[in-house]
């Protein structure tokens, strides 16, 4: 007659390595979301961003009166909870049939990784309608100016009217880029296995996943510039034209550099024509090649 399993013992030697697993899924995952967003911790359920009137030479780019409002009334972004979970009926580990589910550990890890991305990148495509720190949509036409009687803009064409899918060119050289990603809690492995239990004991199953905490959010509007105007080689050099033209008030140049183009996956091989090709259908050289970097993204 076979010994009897010792499920406490077994469970808990399956969930070393099932957060084995998960730290597997975490580790080959790369996300795409620190291309375009500066990572910053959080230690609240909402994170102010006022001191983003310290930023050196801001008062440069938007001057006293932005400056006191900023500092005034901040900029919060609010933490969102997120969470993905897994049970496994006791009777598979009575059975000795629990380690198929090392896979799903690894693939929770993977994701637990990369779910940012879906966050900062609609936010992104969003950003023709939320606002930003100065009370107006971070791609917008009408951005105040010092004065508060001049405007400025950040877009290309009419997003209004315009029809097609949003594409957007940011300046990501700069230690703060254009978006931030607000870490409140990096997603951890949890598990729920105790004998005593009321749910392990009412549902004779154990319990396991992975929660986080986090949001994502706007810095600065010039440092990003988005259309929804054909991706054509005119609109792409009037767009960086437009994005390195940048001066305050006084008429200094906020040096701003185009870095990376992000687009859908619909528009790659608009950009990839425009941005790869060493030579135009004349045959003569395209001054656009490598110009900047492309980021397809399948969250826009």
């Amino acid at each position: 007659m076979p010994s009897p399993i010792d499920i406490n013992n077994v469970v808990i030697e399956s969930k070393t390595a099932f957060a084995g697993r998960f730290d597997q899924g975490m580790g080959s995952a790369k996300p795409d979301y620190p291309l375009v967003a500066t990572v910053l911790p959080s230690s609240a359920g909402a994170t102010g961003y006022g001191w983003l009137g310290d930023f050196p030479r801001l008062k440069e780019w938007i001057g006293d009166r932005q400056l006191k409002e900023l500092k005034k009334h901040g900029y919060n972004i609010v933490n969102k909870m997120f969470e993905s979970s897994v049970k496994i009926p006791r009777v598979d580990y009575e059975d000795n049939d629990y380690g198929r589910y090392g896979i799903i550990f690894e693939e929770m890890g993977h994701d637990s990784k990369i779910f940012p991305d879906e966050y900062v990148f609609g936010l992104l495509k969003d950003g023709f309608t939320e606002l930003c720190y100065d009370g107006q949509p971070f791609f917008d036409a009408d951005h105040p100016s010092e004065d508060g009687v001049n405007t400025f803009s950040n877009v290309i064409g009419d997003p209004a009217t315009d029809t097609g899918p949003g594409w957007y060119m940011l300046d990501t050289s700069r230690p703060l880029k254009p978006l931030v990603w607000q870490e409140r809690l990096a997603p951890e492995f949890q598990s729920v296995t105790e004998p005593g239990d009321f749910n392990v004991f009412t549902t004779d199953d154990y319990y396991f996943g992975t929660r986080a905490r986090g949001n994502a959010g706007f810095t600065f509007w010039q440092m990003a510039f988005a259309s929804k105007a054909a991706l054509t080689e005119a609109n792409f050099e009037l767009m960086i034209t437009k994005m390195m033209e940048q001066k305050n008030s006084e008429g200094k140049s906020l040096k701003i550099k185009p870095t990376l183009l992000v687009i859908p996956v619909s528009l790659r091989a608009a950009a990839e024509k425009i941005v790869l090709r060493k030579t135009l259908d004349n045959g003569e050289d395209n001054t656009n090649y490598k110009a900047v970097d492309i980021l397809v993204s399948q969250d826009l």
